[in-house]
């Protein structure tokens, strides 16, 4: 099996932040650059928070219907800032699919740009796909021993990943996420860090709770030689950051830094 084949099964849902019309020049490029992959899915679903909802929200529409004129479009008009603005875009998109009895997500993020060799990348009957999450700090655990790295730790990616929703009951837990959004709110001088007032607080560990809790069989997109090849990066270079951002890995690169190489693996 292909993930070809998962792809032509799947609804492409991305999120993404509009702050200006710069956002959508770079957006419409992404788009572009993805479109022949793009083009393989089901349907795309896009869900949107904005700067400015009222001046931005139509032009965004207007360039998704532009490339795909049947896609769905959802705007959330508040946005609650860094990472509870990801958490509910997230669940925006999980929510539609499984209020509209959609069998597979492919989630992933504006700023995410995919390469033809994905296609013929190979994989197993899975109920979950996924890239790991894992930067310098996670790696201190394992002694940065990586065979135990690739034996123990699982924490996926929320950039990108497939999910068989019909067997998930829910992605991030709401009462959770809107308690902890207003408690921060009479924290005085709060840092924007949630993890820090609120360990374990991260969109990546609320993903593993749910792959976990619905017992979901999961799959690691990335080879054993690439991933090596990863964490031999990661304690090179001393990178922190666990999206991996502007690393292309197996045909999927979180391209978060427009200006910047990317490194390919």
């Amino acid at each position: 099996m292909r993930i070809k084949d998962l792809i032509n099964k799947s609804y492409y849902g991305t999120i993404g932040y509009i702050s200006s019309v710069k956002d959508l020049e770079i957006l419409e490029s992404y788009i572009l650059h993805n479109i022949k992959i793009l083009k393989e899915y089901k349907q795309i679903i896009v869900a949107t928070n904005y700067k400015n909802h009222q001046e931005l929200a139509e032009e965004n529409h207007n360039l998704w219907k532009k490339y795909f004129p049947n896609c769905v479009l959802i705007d959330l008009k508040e946005n609650r800032g860094h990472n509870f603005g990801t958490s509910d875009l997230d669940n925006a998109l999980f929510d539609y699919c499984k209020n509209n009895n959609i069998e597979w997500l492919c989630k992933s993020a504006n700023d995410v740009i995919l390469e033809e060799q994905i296609l013929k990348l190979p994989v197993i009957e899975a109920d979950f796909y996924y890239m790991s999450s894992i930067g310098l700090g996670g790696m201190v655990k394992y002694d940065f021993d990586n065979q135990r790295i690739i034996n123990e730790d699982f924490v996926p990616q929320t950039n990108f990943y497939f999910i068989n929703v019909s067997k998930a009951d829910y992605l991030n837990d709401k009462d959770y996420v809107d308690k902890t959004y207003n408690e921060i709110q009479f924290r005085p001088n709060y840092n924007g860090k949630i993890w820090e007032y609120f360990p374990g607080w991260s969109c990546e560990r609320f993903l593993k709770k749910c792959i976990e809790r619905n017992n979901l069989k999961a799959y690691h997109l990335t080879s054993q030689k690439t991933y090596i090849k990863l964490l031999d990066i990661i304690l090179q270079e001393q990178i922190h950051d666990c999206s991996h951002k502007n690393i292309m890995i197996e045909g999927i690169c979180h391209f978060h830094n427009v200006n910047q190489k990317i490194i390919k693996l």
